[in-house]
């Protein structure tokens, strides 16, 4: 008991002060709260409100982030080649700056990290690994992270997971992303391993692959016989949920109690046919990225997207004047990740590139003691500017993937031409007159300005296909293996023949 009330103090410490954690001392709370799970079945409030951090008023939480900047910006200036360099280049002190002097840093472009990663690290770092973005929309960027802030992410992912209910000892995890994405990987799969559940990297396959696995039985005593967790892109789980529907598949066919997705943009369409196909199943999506980690958005059921202020000063600026966007305006996420979160590469007011638009009131929703925007729009790399203004991502993706016509993951690309914006698609009927109507009536309704529309029957004939997490693939040899049944009907030899005939597309 001595110890668990130690490791939680210390904890609490780091959160209130910005220290380093000890990733020793959050294991053990990762420990001591798998036991209480054991032992009765589920965390109290108070544990969850205990582990949560304060809750801070406007005002305080903004001297609390100013110090916080102040306190990376120092060591940015210090011991890192980039920000030396830059600082200097100001005339700013880092130890005294105010919100003023912080709109004066500008902000840091991807261009400058991807290009010179080791200028964003500190000289007394011990860093132990270099993870890149898998390069789904341009050359792959490095970040640094040292053995403790690796141990960190892991129990305080458990520590979440745990206090939450998304993962217990009896779960099965499935991870079918990259493997390539080492720190989410990595990071979510210690999660789980201190939470005790058991973890297979599946790696990022075949959807008929991946469905073999879902569906397969499993005789491993204290856990589940199916896997419970998946955790995938977008867009894999679009091309999953197509092949196990067309498969006929059943939510009886499964097991999955949760999925985690992220990585790319989730639409109200592909989470509605991923519910035809496992049933009333928990999906938790999220905002992250390699070079902010481990900054989360979160998204509530108002759609927006929240942010604990603890963990990074999460700014919106405007995508033309690069000052404070306003209400309901469209711009990009600019985040300066903080200490105890981030000790080996620093960045500080890093543009993600992300575009979001800040709300036009105190949210009034189950989350609303956090800072939040609208939900993502998409990268701003991948929307059009035409004459009409912008068109992002989300308007298109939100419109196709909500029609049956529309095969997951949405296969379509846009671009601006006169008055508007081009779009193509591949449809399962290609230019079907109905399906047209269908598309050019619920682009409409998402306010795109359609001036143009291609239907195509299969995407090699897209001109300019929006990128896919879900198109890296790793080959593995031989079919999938589905072991056992998928239930107990007729249509049972049918289903396992037809998903052990699905080949990895390598």
């Amino acid at each position: 008991m001595l110890t668990e009330a130690i490791a939680q103090a210390r904890f609490a410490l780091s959160l209130l002060f910005g220290i380093p954690f000890d990733a020793r001392s959050l294991e053990r709370l990762a420990d001591a709260l798998r036991e209480t799970r054991h032992e009765f079945g589920a965390i109290g409030a108070e544990g969850a409100e205990l582990l949560s951090g304060p809750a801070l008023d406007d005002t305080t939480r903004r001297d609390v982030q100013l110090r916080r900047f102040r306190t990376q910006a120092t060591r940015g200036a210090r011991e890192t080649t980039y920000y030396g360099r830059l600082f200097n280049e100001l005339g700013l002190d880092p130890t005294r700056l105010r919100d003023a002097d912080v709109a004066r840093i500008p902000p840091t472009r991807k261009e400058a990290v991807r290009e010179h990663p080791d200028d964003f690290v500190r000289r007394t770092a011990r860093p132990s690994l270099r993870a890149v973005t898998t390069g789904t929309t341009g050359t792959p960027t490095a970040i640094y992270f040292s053995r403790d802030e690796l141990r960190a992410y892991a129990a305080l992912g458990a520590i979440s997971a745990l206090t939450h209910g998304a993962v217990d000892s009896e779960d099965v995890v499935q991870i079918s992303t990259s493997t390539r994405a080492t720190l989410g990987n990595a990071c979510f799969a210690g999660a789980c391993d201190l939470a005790g559940a058991l973890v297979h990297h599946a790696g990022l396959v075949s959807a008929g692959h991946t469905l073999g696995l879902l569906t397969q039985r499993r005789r491993i005593v204290g856990k589940r016989d199916r896997v419970s967790i998946l955790s995938t892109y977008p867009s894999h789980l679009g091309a999953v949920v197509e092949h196990g529907l067309r498969q006929g598949l059943e939510p009886s066919d499964f097991g999955l109690r949760r999925i985690f997705t992220g990585g790319e943009l989730v639409t109200a369409g592909l989470k509605a046919r991923a519910r035809r196909l496992f049933g009333d199943v928990r999906i938790e999506e999220g905002y992250g990225m390699t070079e902010t980690w481990p900054l989360a958005g979160v998204p509530c059921s108002d759609g927006h997207l929240h942010f604990e202020p603890s963990q990074a000063l999460v700014e919106v600026l405007d995508l033309e004047t690069g000052a404070p966007a306003r209400p309901g305006q469209a711009g990009t996420i600019v985040a300066t990740p903080f200490s105890p979160y981030r000790q080996t590469t620093i960045l500080l007011r890093y543009d993600t590139c992300d575009v979001v638009r800040p709300l036009d009131g105190p949210p009034d929703c189950a989350l609303r003691h956090l800072p939040a925007t609208s939900h993502l729009q998409g990268k701003l790399g991948l929307s059009a500017q035409h004459d009409e203004g912008l068109t992002f991502p989300r308007d298109v993706l939100e419109a196709l993937e909500a029609l049956q016509d529309v095969p997951l993951p949405a296969r379509c690309g846009f671009w601006a031409v006169p008055g508007g914006v081009a779009v193509e698609v591949v449809t399962r009927r290609g230019d079907e007159p109905s399906t047209r109507r269908a598309i050019e009536r619920s682009l409409g309704e998402r306010g795109v300005p359609l001036r143009e529309l291609r239907l195509l029957p299969d995407r090699a004939g897209l001109r300019h296909p929006l990128p896919l997490r879900g198109d890296l693939r790793e080959a593995t040899f031989g079919p999938s293996i589905v072991d056992g049944g998928l239930g107990g009907r007729g249509a049972d030899l049918r289903r396992a023949s037809d998903l052990a005939a699905a080949r990895v597309v390598a």
